[in-house]
């Protein structure tokens, strides 16, 4: 069906009863599902709750579910709801735009998709070019701002192949990270004005021919930080020049988003996503 746009109740009633009785011609079980695919939308923002109230100030409408249906992304939806976009982002694809390339961006491309539907995405997290893995956007600005607001109590977990082998085979690391005019990250053990404090810890899953596969879990979430605490600690990412590694394995960095679990900002209940790790990165 095409966008439709409902008469306003005259006075507050709740969303789902209002439906029933606006759509008439429409069976309650079709309502409820309209609800959850997330094509309901009160004053512009997609809602799935059933219980909330709409009044006479209230623009309720109905979106094509056609759409949505025609979408298509040159790369795995791993969840999507009214609320969440969860992506298995593939290597060499920048998360938003920068001065050298803005139109081949995860942003740009899911913007462009959604905007039939009057929608758009709200970038949560950034994943590195040439890493890759699960990344999560938002589709409404409240929810960015609830999931940002918690972000520290999210579970981020990433496997990396590493030159090397560790010693000790887990640990955690704190460093103070700080950037250079040429935008490399190095992770310092001295705490300075311009420095970032880092956390992470790591852990040693099997090693083959100098080269191990760790599962690292990141406490804090800064820009290259992975790469350059490794680097600091005398184990690079395979195939990460700009950090002094010298193998590349695999023809790619060897860094990859393979989990995070988080409380949906919507219904409160603990979402887990996973990304398969790239051929080649297990060893």
């Amino acid at each position: 069906m095409a966008n439709r746009t409902l008469t306003s109740p005259p006075q507050p009633t709740g969303l789902l009863l209002y439906l029933c009785s606006t759509l008439s011609d429409t069976k309650r079980t079709r309502v409820k599902e309209l609800l959850r695919s997330g094509l309901v939308h009160v004053n512009e923002e997609s809602v799935t709750q059933h219980d909330i109230q709409v009044g006479p100030r209230d623009t309720v409408e109905i979106r094509d579910e056609r759409a949505t249906a025609k979408r298509s992304f040159p790369f795995d939806v791993l969840f999507e709801d009214a609320t969440l976009l969860v992506i298995n982002k593939p290597n060499g694809l920048l998360t938003v735009g920068n001065k050298r390339e803005k139109k081949r961006t995860v942003e740009s491309i899911v913007n462009e998709a959604l905007r039939p539907e009057r929608q758009r995405c709200y970038i949560v997290q950034r994943l590195d070019l040439f890493t890759s893995g699960v990344l999560l956007l938002a589709k409404t600005e409240a929810a960015q701002k609830q999931i940002k607001a918690k972000w520290g109590a999210s579970s981020k977990l990433y496997h990396a192949v590493v030159e090397g082998i560790p010693d000790p085979p887990q640990a955690t690391l704190t460093h103070f990270l700080t950037e250079d005019e040429r935008l490399v990250v190095h992770a310092g053990e001295t705490p300075s004005r311009e420095a970032i404090e880092a956390t992470l810890s790591f852990e040693t899953l099997k090693s083959r021919d100098a080269l191990t596969l760790v599962l690292v879990r990141l406490k804090t979430g800064k820009k290259n930080q992975i790469r350059a605490q490794m680097s600091a600690i005398g184990h690079p990412i395979a195939g990460d020049a700009k950090y002094g590694a010298t193998s590349n394995p695999i023809g790619r960095l060897c860094l990859h988003a393979s989990s995070l679990s988080l409380t949906h900002p919507k219904t409160n209940q603990l979402m887990s996503f996973q990304a398969p790790i790239p051929d080649g990165m297990d060893l």
